[in-house]
Protein backbone atom coordinates (compact mmCIF):
# COMPACT_ATOMS: atom_id res chain seq x y z
CA UNK A 1 0.00 0.00 0.00
CA UNK A 2 3.14 2.28 0.91
CA UNK A 3 4.74 1.62 -2.38
CA UNK A 4 1.43 2.06 -4.41
CA UNK A 5 0.55 4.95 -2.37
CA UNK A 6 4.14 6.91 -3.16
CA UNK A 7 3.66 5.84 -7.05
CA UNK A 8 0.52 7.70 -7.17
CA UNK A 9 2.47 10.52 -6.00
CA UNK A 10 4.77 10.99 -8.78
CA UNK A 11 3.66 12.96 -11.71
CA UNK A 12 1.36 11.63 -14.39
CA UNK A 13 4.42 12.07 -16.94
CA UNK A 14 7.17 9.77 -14.52
CA UNK A 15 4.16 7.35 -14.12
CA UNK A 16 3.54 6.54 -17.49
CA UNK A 17 7.24 7.31 -18.90
CA UNK A 18 9.17 5.17 -16.73
CA UNK A 19 7.59 2.01 -17.58
CA UNK A 20 8.19 2.39 -20.84
CA UNK A 21 11.63 3.69 -20.11
CA UNK A 22 12.31 -0.05 -18.56
CA UNK A 23 10.58 -2.12 -20.71
CA UNK A 24 12.89 -0.71 -23.81
CA UNK A 25 15.86 -0.61 -21.78
CA UNK A 26 15.40 -4.17 -20.89
CA UNK A 27 14.18 -5.13 -24.47
CA UNK A 28 17.30 -3.53 -25.41
CA UNK A 29 19.25 -5.45 -23.40
CA UNK A 30 17.61 -9.09 -24.87
CA UNK A 31 18.55 -8.43 -28.05
CA UNK A 32 21.92 -7.29 -27.53
CA UNK A 33 22.62 -10.18 -25.30
CA UNK A 34 21.66 -12.34 -28.37
CA UNK A 35 24.12 -10.36 -30.87
CA UNK A 36 26.88 -10.83 -28.06
CA UNK A 37 26.42 -14.65 -28.46
CA UNK A 38 26.40 -13.92 -32.35
CA UNK A 39 29.00 -11.80 -33.15
CA UNK A 40 30.47 -10.18 -30.23
CA UNK A 41 33.34 -8.88 -32.31
CA UNK A 42 33.57 -7.29 -36.12
CA UNK A 43 34.92 -9.58 -38.88
CA UNK A 44 38.73 -8.69 -39.01
CA UNK A 45 38.68 -6.07 -41.99
CA UNK A 46 36.15 -4.37 -39.18
CA UNK A 47 38.80 -4.27 -36.18
CA UNK A 48 39.83 -0.85 -36.92
CA UNK A 49 37.07 0.77 -36.14
CA UNK A 50 38.20 0.24 -32.42
CA UNK A 51 40.88 3.35 -33.75
CA UNK A 52 42.99 1.21 -31.37
CA UNK A 53 40.76 0.44 -28.09
CA UNK A 54 40.41 -2.65 -26.65
CA UNK A 55 37.45 -4.44 -27.08
CA UNK A 56 35.36 -4.83 -24.66
CA UNK A 57 33.58 -8.33 -25.62
CA UNK A 58 34.02 -10.67 -22.39
CA UNK A 59 32.37 -11.72 -19.65
CA UNK A 60 29.23 -10.12 -17.82
CA UNK A 61 30.71 -6.52 -19.20
CA UNK A 62 30.81 -7.66 -22.66
CA UNK A 63 27.26 -8.76 -23.08
CA UNK A 64 25.99 -5.63 -20.70
CA UNK A 65 28.15 -2.63 -22.17
CA UNK A 66 30.80 -3.62 -24.77
CA UNK A 67 28.45 -4.91 -27.37
CA UNK A 68 27.16 -0.97 -27.49
CA UNK A 69 30.84 -0.46 -27.89
CA UNK A 70 30.01 0.57 -31.99
CA UNK A 71 30.44 2.96 -34.20
CA UNK A 72 30.39 7.04 -33.42
CA UNK A 73 30.64 5.15 -29.80
CA UNK A 74 34.48 4.53 -30.25
CA UNK A 75 35.11 8.46 -30.43
CA UNK A 76 32.82 9.30 -27.67
CA UNK A 77 35.35 6.68 -25.53
CA UNK A 78 38.18 8.08 -26.72
CA UNK A 79 36.77 11.76 -25.70
CA UNK A 80 36.03 10.51 -22.36
CA UNK A 81 39.34 8.50 -21.34
CA UNK A 82 41.87 10.62 -23.82
CA UNK A 83 40.07 13.96 -24.18
CA UNK A 84 40.23 15.66 -27.79
CA UNK A 85 43.91 13.92 -28.45
CA UNK A 86 43.14 12.94 -32.04
CA UNK A 87 41.95 15.28 -34.92
CA UNK A 88 39.29 12.37 -35.80
CA UNK A 89 37.17 13.09 -33.01
CA UNK A 90 37.33 17.04 -32.45
CA UNK A 91 34.26 17.01 -35.01
CA UNK A 92 32.53 15.68 -31.94
CA UNK A 93 31.02 17.77 -29.20
CA UNK A 94 31.83 17.36 -25.76
CA UNK A 95 29.29 17.10 -23.13
CA UNK A 96 27.90 14.05 -23.29
CA UNK A 97 31.39 12.71 -23.38
CA UNK A 98 32.97 15.02 -20.82
CA UNK A 99 30.04 14.28 -18.64
CA UNK A 100 30.71 10.33 -18.81
CA UNK A 101 34.03 11.39 -17.41
CA UNK A 102 33.07 13.02 -14.77
CA UNK A 103 30.27 10.11 -13.98
CA UNK A 104 33.77 7.82 -13.77
CA UNK A 105 35.31 9.90 -12.01
CA UNK A 106 32.53 10.27 -9.15
CA UNK A 107 32.09 6.84 -9.20
CA UNK A 108 34.94 5.05 -10.11
CA UNK A 109 32.76 3.31 -12.67
CA UNK A 110 33.87 2.04 -16.63
CA UNK A 111 33.88 4.39 -19.64
CA UNK A 112 31.11 2.77 -21.30
CA UNK A 113 29.36 2.05 -18.19
CA UNK A 114 29.56 5.75 -17.80
CA UNK A 115 28.37 6.44 -21.27
CA UNK A 116 25.20 4.00 -20.75
CA UNK A 117 24.12 5.51 -17.72
CA UNK A 118 24.50 9.52 -19.43
CA UNK A 119 22.66 7.79 -22.55
CA UNK A 120 20.14 5.49 -20.51
CA UNK A 121 19.10 8.79 -17.89
CA UNK A 122 18.90 11.05 -20.98
CA UNK A 123 16.12 8.77 -22.48
CA UNK A 124 14.07 8.90 -19.59
CA UNK A 125 14.01 12.16 -19.34
CA UNK A 126 12.93 12.84 -23.20
CA UNK A 127 10.03 10.83 -22.18
CA UNK A 128 9.21 12.69 -19.29
CA UNK A 129 9.50 15.47 -21.20
CA UNK A 130 8.29 15.07 -24.29
CA UNK A 131 5.15 13.64 -22.41
CA UNK A 132 4.66 16.89 -20.39
CA UNK A 133 5.36 19.10 -23.15
CA UNK A 134 2.78 17.47 -25.37
CA UNK A 135 -0.26 17.22 -22.47
CA UNK A 136 0.46 21.22 -21.99
CA UNK A 137 0.15 21.82 -25.86
CA UNK A 138 -2.05 19.67 -26.77
CA UNK A 139 -4.23 17.20 -24.38
CA UNK A 140 -3.06 13.67 -22.67
CA UNK A 141 -4.52 11.33 -24.98
CA UNK A 142 -1.97 12.89 -27.54
CA UNK A 143 0.66 12.79 -25.15
CA UNK A 144 0.03 9.46 -24.36
CA UNK A 145 0.35 8.47 -27.99
CA UNK A 146 3.59 10.55 -28.58
CA UNK A 147 5.71 9.31 -26.28
CA UNK A 148 4.74 5.39 -27.65
CA UNK A 149 5.68 6.65 -30.80
CA UNK A 150 8.81 8.19 -30.26
CA UNK A 151 9.62 4.92 -28.04
CA UNK A 152 8.84 2.38 -30.61
CA UNK A 153 10.12 4.44 -33.80
CA UNK A 154 12.45 2.67 -35.33
CA UNK A 155 15.63 4.50 -34.98
CA UNK A 156 14.78 5.66 -31.23
CA UNK A 157 17.28 2.75 -30.46
CA UNK A 158 20.20 5.71 -30.54
CA UNK A 159 18.25 7.15 -27.41
CA UNK A 160 19.77 3.48 -26.00
CA UNK A 161 22.63 3.33 -27.81
CA UNK A 162 25.95 4.98 -26.46
CA UNK A 163 25.34 8.03 -28.62
CA UNK A 164 24.29 11.77 -27.54
CA UNK A 165 20.87 11.48 -29.21
CA UNK A 166 19.31 11.48 -25.75
CA UNK A 167 21.19 13.86 -24.02
CA UNK A 168 20.62 16.25 -26.27
CA UNK A 169 16.48 15.75 -26.85
CA UNK A 170 16.48 15.90 -23.09
CA UNK A 171 17.92 19.61 -22.95
CA UNK A 172 16.49 21.34 -26.17
CA UNK A 173 12.43 19.43 -24.71
CA UNK A 174 13.96 21.29 -21.02
CA UNK A 175 14.50 24.46 -22.93
CA UNK A 176 11.31 24.58 -25.01
CA UNK A 177 9.14 23.50 -21.45
CA UNK A 178 11.07 26.23 -19.66
CA UNK A 179 10.61 28.62 -22.01
CA UNK A 180 6.47 27.87 -22.23
CA UNK A 181 6.50 28.41 -18.63
CA UNK A 182 8.57 31.57 -18.95
CA UNK A 183 11.79 30.34 -16.81
CA UNK A 184 14.17 31.96 -19.02
CA UNK A 185 17.29 31.63 -17.15
CA UNK A 186 16.77 27.70 -16.71
CA UNK A 187 15.69 28.00 -21.13
CA UNK A 188 19.11 29.95 -21.64
CA UNK A 189 20.99 27.36 -19.62
CA UNK A 190 19.48 24.50 -20.88
CA UNK A 191 19.95 25.54 -24.59
CA UNK A 192 23.63 26.63 -24.23
CA UNK A 193 23.97 22.95 -23.05
CA UNK A 194 22.31 21.36 -26.02
CA UNK A 195 24.62 23.37 -28.16
CA UNK A 196 27.49 21.88 -26.41
CA UNK A 197 25.66 18.60 -27.22
CA UNK A 198 24.92 18.41 -30.78
CA UNK A 199 24.71 20.80 -33.57
CA UNK A 200 21.39 19.46 -34.02
CA UNK A 201 20.07 21.91 -31.38
CA UNK A 202 20.99 24.91 -33.78
CA UNK A 203 17.27 25.15 -35.20
CA UNK A 204 15.97 25.30 -31.44
CA UNK A 205 16.87 29.04 -31.78
CA UNK A 206 13.31 29.75 -33.76
CA UNK A 207 11.28 27.98 -31.51
CA UNK A 208 13.01 29.95 -27.84
CA UNK A 209 12.75 33.16 -30.26
CA UNK A 210 8.82 32.42 -31.22
CA UNK A 211 8.51 32.27 -27.05
CA UNK A 212 10.50 35.49 -26.64
CA UNK A 213 8.60 37.57 -28.79
CA UNK A 214 5.02 36.59 -27.62
CA UNK A 215 6.32 37.89 -24.05
CA UNK A 216 7.43 40.93 -25.32
CA UNK A 217 3.68 41.66 -26.61
CA UNK A 218 2.16 40.60 -23.71
CA UNK A 219 4.17 42.16 -21.11
CA UNK A 220 5.41 46.15 -20.86
CA UNK A 221 8.34 45.29 -18.89
CA UNK A 222 11.24 47.22 -19.65
CA UNK A 223 13.69 44.40 -19.67
CA UNK A 224 11.41 42.45 -21.19
CA UNK A 225 13.65 42.11 -24.37
CA UNK A 226 16.46 40.72 -22.58
CA UNK A 227 14.60 37.56 -23.39
CA UNK A 228 15.83 37.69 -26.68
CA UNK A 229 18.85 36.33 -25.90
CA UNK A 230 18.22 32.94 -25.15
CA UNK A 231 17.42 32.14 -28.59
CA UNK A 232 20.97 32.87 -29.31
CA UNK A 233 21.81 30.39 -26.57
CA UNK A 234 22.03 26.85 -28.70
CA UNK A 235 24.70 28.72 -30.86
CA UNK A 236 26.44 30.44 -28.47
CA UNK A 237 26.97 26.63 -27.36
CA UNK A 238 27.87 25.02 -30.84
CA UNK A 239 30.10 28.41 -30.97
CA UNK A 240 32.01 28.03 -27.97
CA UNK A 241 33.12 24.55 -28.78
CA UNK A 242 34.17 26.00 -32.49
CA UNK A 243 35.99 28.58 -30.67
CA UNK A 244 38.19 25.55 -28.96
CA UNK A 245 38.79 23.77 -31.34
CA UNK A 246 40.35 27.03 -33.11
CA UNK A 247 41.96 28.03 -30.32
CA UNK A 248 43.89 24.02 -30.28
CA UNK A 249 44.52 24.30 -33.62
CA UNK A 250 42.35 21.65 -35.03
CA UNK A 251 41.62 22.12 -38.58
CA UNK A 252 37.73 22.81 -39.72
CA UNK A 253 35.05 20.82 -38.85
CA UNK A 254 34.23 20.51 -43.10
CA UNK A 255 37.67 19.62 -43.54
CA UNK A 256 37.49 16.76 -40.62
CA UNK A 257 34.34 15.22 -42.04
CA UNK A 258 35.79 15.47 -45.67
CA UNK A 259 39.08 13.82 -44.82
CA UNK A 260 38.07 11.34 -42.06
CA UNK A 261 34.81 10.60 -42.58
CA UNK A 262 34.12 10.96 -46.50
CA UNK A 263 31.11 13.56 -45.91
CA UNK A 264 30.82 17.12 -47.73
CA UNK A 265 28.53 20.34 -47.26
CA UNK A 266 26.43 20.43 -50.34
CA UNK A 267 23.24 22.57 -51.12
CA UNK A 268 20.17 19.94 -49.84
CA UNK A 269 18.65 20.04 -52.58
CA UNK A 270 21.25 18.64 -54.43
CA UNK A 271 21.82 15.44 -52.07
CA UNK A 272 17.92 15.25 -52.26
CA UNK A 273 18.45 14.67 -56.43
CA UNK A 274 21.72 12.57 -55.83
CA UNK A 275 19.38 10.21 -53.70
CA UNK A 276 16.63 9.97 -56.12
CA UNK A 277 19.22 8.97 -58.72
CA UNK A 278 20.76 6.16 -56.87
CA UNK A 279 17.85 5.18 -54.77
CA UNK A 280 16.68 2.31 -57.63
CA UNK A 281 20.31 0.73 -57.51
CA UNK A 282 19.76 0.65 -53.43
CA UNK A 283 16.76 -0.38 -52.84
CA UNK A 284 17.20 -3.53 -51.57
CA UNK A 285 19.66 -1.94 -48.83
CA UNK A 286 17.89 -1.28 -45.28
CA UNK A 287 20.15 1.95 -44.36
CA UNK A 288 18.08 3.62 -47.98
CA UNK A 289 15.05 1.74 -46.98
CA UNK A 290 15.14 3.55 -43.88
CA UNK A 291 16.79 7.14 -45.02
CA UNK A 292 14.05 6.99 -47.28
CA UNK A 293 10.85 6.09 -45.07
CA UNK A 294 12.29 8.85 -42.36
CA UNK A 295 12.58 11.45 -45.00
CA UNK A 296 8.96 10.67 -46.28
CA UNK A 297 7.83 10.73 -42.71
CA UNK A 298 9.08 14.04 -41.92
CA UNK A 299 7.61 15.51 -44.83
CA UNK A 300 4.70 13.88 -44.18
CA UNK A 301 4.49 15.46 -40.65
CA UNK A 302 5.60 19.12 -41.89
CA UNK A 303 2.68 18.60 -44.08
CA UNK A 304 0.28 16.99 -41.92
CA UNK A 305 0.84 19.01 -39.06
CA UNK A 306 0.57 21.89 -40.45
CA UNK A 307 -2.35 24.15 -38.57
CA UNK A 308 -2.34 21.30 -36.03
CA UNK A 309 1.14 21.85 -34.34
CA UNK A 310 2.99 24.74 -33.68
CA UNK A 311 4.57 26.60 -36.21
CA UNK A 312 7.66 27.17 -34.52
CA UNK A 313 7.91 23.55 -33.76
CA UNK A 314 7.60 22.15 -37.68
CA UNK A 315 10.08 24.60 -38.13
CA UNK A 316 12.59 23.04 -36.21
CA UNK A 317 12.22 19.91 -37.70
CA UNK A 318 12.28 21.73 -41.09
CA UNK A 319 16.11 23.23 -40.42
CA UNK A 320 16.93 19.84 -38.58
CA UNK A 321 16.33 18.03 -41.57
CA UNK A 322 17.68 20.98 -44.26
CA UNK A 323 20.75 20.69 -42.10
CA UNK A 324 21.02 16.90 -41.82
CA UNK A 325 20.48 16.83 -46.10
CA UNK A 326 23.21 19.63 -46.40
CA UNK A 327 25.82 17.19 -44.93
CA UNK A 328 25.66 14.48 -47.81
CA UNK A 329 28.06 11.06 -47.94
CA UNK A 330 29.62 10.69 -51.30
CA UNK A 331 28.14 7.30 -51.14
CA UNK A 332 24.55 7.92 -49.43
CA UNK A 333 23.34 11.35 -49.78
CA UNK A 334 20.94 10.21 -46.63
CA UNK A 335 22.80 8.97 -44.60
CA UNK A 336 22.49 8.96 -40.95
CA UNK A 337 19.33 10.80 -41.35
CA UNK A 338 17.22 8.57 -39.54
CA UNK A 339 19.00 9.31 -36.03
CA UNK A 340 19.09 13.29 -36.88
CA UNK A 341 15.88 13.54 -37.46
CA UNK A 342 14.74 12.26 -33.96
CA UNK A 343 15.60 15.65 -32.81
CA UNK A 344 12.40 16.23 -34.48
CA UNK A 345 10.15 15.97 -32.01
CA UNK A 346 6.85 17.35 -34.04
CA UNK A 347 7.25 14.26 -35.68
CA UNK A 348 6.06 12.54 -32.76
CA UNK A 349 3.60 14.97 -32.06
CA UNK A 350 2.09 14.55 -35.59
CA UNK A 351 2.41 10.64 -35.62
CA UNK A 352 0.38 10.42 -32.01
CA UNK A 353 -2.33 13.16 -32.91
CA UNK A 354 -2.56 10.63 -36.46
CA UNK A 355 -2.60 7.33 -34.09
CA UNK A 356 -6.05 7.95 -32.96
CA UNK A 357 -7.90 4.55 -33.32
CA UNK A 358 -6.73 0.86 -32.56
CA UNK A 359 -6.55 -0.01 -36.06
CA UNK A 360 -3.41 2.94 -36.35
CA UNK A 361 -1.95 1.80 -33.25
CA UNK A 362 -1.56 -1.78 -33.95
CA UNK A 363 0.00 -0.58 -37.43
CA UNK A 364 2.34 2.10 -35.94
CA UNK A 365 3.26 -0.44 -33.17
CA UNK A 366 4.18 -3.52 -35.03
CA UNK A 367 5.46 -1.39 -37.79
CA UNK A 368 7.74 0.74 -34.81
CA UNK A 369 8.40 -2.60 -32.63
CA UNK A 370 9.86 -4.84 -35.51
CA UNK A 371 11.92 -1.80 -37.31
CA UNK A 372 13.57 -1.16 -34.16
CA UNK A 373 14.21 -4.45 -33.38
CA UNK A 374 15.85 -5.43 -36.95
CA UNK A 375 17.78 -2.13 -36.91
CA UNK A 376 19.13 -2.60 -33.76
CA UNK A 377 20.41 -6.27 -34.46
CA UNK A 378 21.89 -4.77 -37.79
CA UNK A 379 23.49 -1.74 -35.48
CA UNK A 380 25.25 -4.04 -32.63
CA UNK A 381 26.12 -6.68 -35.75
CA UNK A 382 28.50 -3.99 -37.29
CA UNK A 383 26.01 -4.15 -40.40
CA UNK A 384 23.89 -0.65 -40.11
CA UNK A 385 25.83 2.46 -39.04
CA UNK A 386 22.83 4.82 -39.02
Amino acid sequence: MWLRSRWNQLPEAVRFALPIWLGMRLLSHFIAFGVWKIRALPPPIGMRFYEGLEPVVEGLRGALFGVWQRWDTIYYQIIAEQGYAVQKVSAFFPLYPLTARALMRLTGMGTLEALYVVSSLGYLAVLILLYALLAETFDTSIARRGVLALAVFPSSFFFLALYPQSMVLALVLASVFLARKRRWLGSAVTALLAGLTHSTALPLAVILLVEAVQLMRQKTHPMRWTVLGVAGMPALGVGLFWAWRVAQGFPSVSQVIAEDFIRYPAPPWTNLVKWLELLPQHLPAPDWIINSVALLLVVWSLIWGWKKIPVSWLVFQALVLFMTLGLGDVRDPLLSLNRYILMGFSLFAALGWWADTPLKRLIGFTVGVFGQLALMAMFLLWIFIG
